[in-house]
C-alpha cells in the first residue's frame, strides 16, 4: 500500500468520524426541537387555562359587585340579603382559595418538570461532553499512530532510495565488466583468426 493510499484511508476515517459526529449532533438538535415544541404546546395550554380562570375570576368579581349594588339598593331586605351575600361571598372565596391552591399546585408541578428537564439536559450534556472527549482522544491516538506510520514510511522510502542507488551502481559495474568481457572475447577471437 502506498503512502498516498494510507493517507487517503486516514482522511476517509476522519471523514467518517466527522460525519458520525454531525449525525449525532443533528439527532440531538431534533430531540431538543421536539422537546421545545412539546413545552411550547404545554405552555400555550396553560396560558389558555389561566386566561379562562382569569375571566371566571373577573366574572365572579362582577357578580360580587352586582350583589353589593343590590344590597345597597334594597335596604328593606338588608338583613336577609346580607346573609345571602355572606354565603355567596364565602362560596366565592372558597372558589378563589381552590383556584389559588390549583394555581400553586400547577406552578409547583411546572417547576418540578422544569427542574427534571434541566437535570436531564445537564446529564445529556455531561454524557455528550464525555463522548466528545473520548472521540478527541481516539482521534489524537489515530493522529499519533498516523505520525508513526508516516515516520516509518519516510524511513522505508529513504532506505529504498539508498538501495536504488546501490542497484544502479552495481548495474553500472556489471555493464562495465560485461563490456570488458566482450572486448576480451573479441580480442581472443581476432587472435585466434
Amino acid at each position: 500500500m502506498s503512502l498516498r493510499d494510507e493517507k487517503l484511508d486516514l482522511v476517509k476515517l476522519k471523514f467518517k468520524s466527522v460525519n458520525k459526529r454531525k449525525i449525532m449532533k443533528e439527532k440531538e438538535v431534533l430531540k431538543l426541537r421536539n422537546k421545545e415544541r412539546a413545552l411550547l404546546e404545554e405552555l400555550g395550554s396553560l396560558k389558555g387555562e389561566v386566561e379562562y380562570l382569569r375571566e371566571r375570576l373577573e366574572d365572579m368579581k362582577e357578580q360580587i359587585s352586582q350583589t353589593q349594588n343590590q344590597i345597597s339598593m334594597i335596604e328593606i331586605c338588608r338583613i336577609s340579603e346580607e346573609a345571602k351575600s355572606r354565603a355567596h361571598l364565602s362560596n366565592l372565596n372558597s372558589h378563589l382559595s381552590d383556584f389559588e391552591r390549583l394555581f400553586e399546585k400547577e406552578r409547583e408541578q411546572i417547576e418540578l418538570k422544569n427542574k427534571e428537564q434541566r437535570d436531564i439536559e445537564a446529564a445529556e450534556l455531561k454524557l455528550r461532553i464525555q463522548k466528545e472527549k473520548q472521540i478527541l482522544e481516539i482521534n489524537a491516538e489515530h493522529d499519533r499512530e498516523a505520525a508513526v506510520v508516516e515516520g516509518k514510511c519516510a524511513a522505508v522510502e529513504k532506505e529504498c532510495a539508498v538501495l536504488k542507488k546501490r542497484n544502479n551502481a552495481i548495474m553500472l559495474q556489471l555493464r562495465r565488466k560485461l563490456l570488458e568481457t566482450e572486448n576480451k572475447r573479441r580480442q581472443l577471437m581476432e587472435m585466434n583468426e
